[in-house]
């Protein structure tokens, strides 16, 4: 099992949507979440009348989605020469910036806030502001180098303690930078700010905890989220797959089966998986259910494998006329002669020994059997009971060449010869 817990760790932190260690889409989200405010363009600060009034204008575009026309009123002002003065024009395109970023041109915003910042004539407070708005668009961009660049800036120029959100910020760029010890350091300190924890803020621990394999540590972290968050997958992966490496199976089951009470398992694999549990917890009949629905709604594939486990589910829960049905259904698609041993032995349970005959007959001709002898031993026996005496007779001949059947074998084979002796000898009395 603790093969299987690796397995599920790996895959789950590279294949969970926003997976703990995935965080480019993660930033993303963030930045789109957290856009840079639009400057405020009060015309009692420092904006003359004019560069106001094409400001204000080009806001008004942008939420129409004019972005044309937004674009034409803030290049006026940056062409107008000496009739708009430097800080004006630092405005315009710090503006322009957010012209691109509402159209989701995250290459341009960023190099036209560089372009606004370079200028030198935004306030302080504003251009400490924007340099914190880069850091996330770089992010989000996938430069964590440069992100972490701008955060550093940004942090030496701010006054006072900073909040929570920066601080998580920081750590998801360490993370993205595999700097596994610098982004739990910035992440604590978030979480600690916070008297309830963000999802995305739990997450870029446990990847920390988890890709460092600290499994008893983020055991407890997981056991927090899927109370605070339960319907998210991704915890309970991870959850199942921390308690499989501690050898706790119980509990990793019961994980299990809370995602799928949640109908979190949807796919073939996780499906078939679920009811392969079953089997292994012995709950046979649930695994029956879970297989028999899957297979009947279209959710579980019906391939001989799972018709094969079907059956097998079935049989472990003693419904062997149930188990007919798939046995037959993985006997016509597989190249091997087992299905067929298996159907004859679910006739054989009910004691209808001629389909038992026949299903053994289709078994040793498709060969591939473990157990060929006895094989030949049960067609023997199936003979027996429909009187078939010479064909079982043959049959058994064929399961004595084993040495562990042998003895049964020409047990039989001695039964048949005094029935068949007394035959003889009740047809000669009534003759004479």
């Amino acid at each position: 099992m603790k093969q299987l817990a690796s397995f599920m760790i790996a895959l789950t932190l590279t294949t969970v949507p926003v997976g703990l260690s995935g965080y480019h889409s993660a930033a993303a989200q963030e930045a789109d979440k957290e856009k840079p405010q639009k400057p405020k363009t009060r015309r009692s600060e420092v904006l003359g009348k004019n560069a106001f009034n094409r400001i204000e204008k080009a806001q008004e575009m942008m939420a129409e989605e004019n972005y044309p026309e937004a674009l034409e009123q803030l290049q006026a002002i940056l062409d107008g020469g000496d009739r708009y003065k430097p800080y004006e024009k630092a405005v315009a395109i710090q503006t322009m910036g957010y012209v691109f970023a509402a159209q989701g041109d995250f290459g341009k915003t960023i190099s036209t806030f560089e372009r606004a910042l370079a200028t030198g004539n935004l306030p302080p407070r504003v251009a400490n502001d924007l340099t914190y708005n880069l850091a996330q668009l770089n992010l989000a961009e996938d430069r964590p180098e440069k992100a972490l660049q701008l955060l550093t800036k940004w942090l030496a120029a701010i006054e006072g303690d900073p909040a929570a959100e920066a601080f998580a910020l920081k750590a998801q760029t360490h993370l993205m930078l595999d700097q596994f010890g610098d982004a739990e350091k910035e992440i604590r300190v978030a979480l600690s700010k916070v008297e309830e924890p963000k999802q995305q803020w739990t997450r870029i621990l446990l990847s920390v905890l988890l890709q460092q394999e600290r499994y008893g540590e983020a055991r407890p972290v997981l056991e927090d989220a899927v109370e605070r968050w339960p319907g998210v997958k991704a915890f309970w992966q991870h959850l199942t797959a921390v308690y499989y490496e501690a050898d706790d199976e119980d509990l990793a089951f019961v994980a299990q089966r809370a995602m799928h009470t949640q109908g979190m398992l949807t796919t073939t694999k996780e499906l078939s998986s679920m009811a392969q549990l079953y089997l292994y917890h012995e709950v046979p009949i649930k695994a029956a259910e879970i297989l028999q629905a899957g297979m009947d709604e279209g959710s579980i594939e019906k391939t001989e494998k799972n018709y094969e486990l079907l059956a097998q589910a079935y049989m472990r829960s003693r419904e062997w006329a149930k188990a007919i049905a798939p046995l037959t259904k993985a006997a016509e698609m597989s190249d091997e002669g087992r299905f067929y041993e298996q159907l004859a032995e679910s006739y054989l349970q009910d004691e209808e020994w001629t389909k038992a005959e026949a299903n053994l007959v289709k078994a040793l001709d498709k060969g591939g059997l473990d157990n060929e002898a006895n094989s030949w031993l049960l067609l023997g026996i199936s003979r027996t009971r429909i009187e078939k005496y010479e064909g079982a007779i043959k049959a058994f001949r064929k399961a004595g060449d084993d040495d562990d059947l042998a003895k049964d074998a020409f047990r039989w084979i001695r039964s048949i010869e005094r029935r068949l002796a007394e035959q003889r000898q009740l047809e000669e009395q009534a003759d004479g």
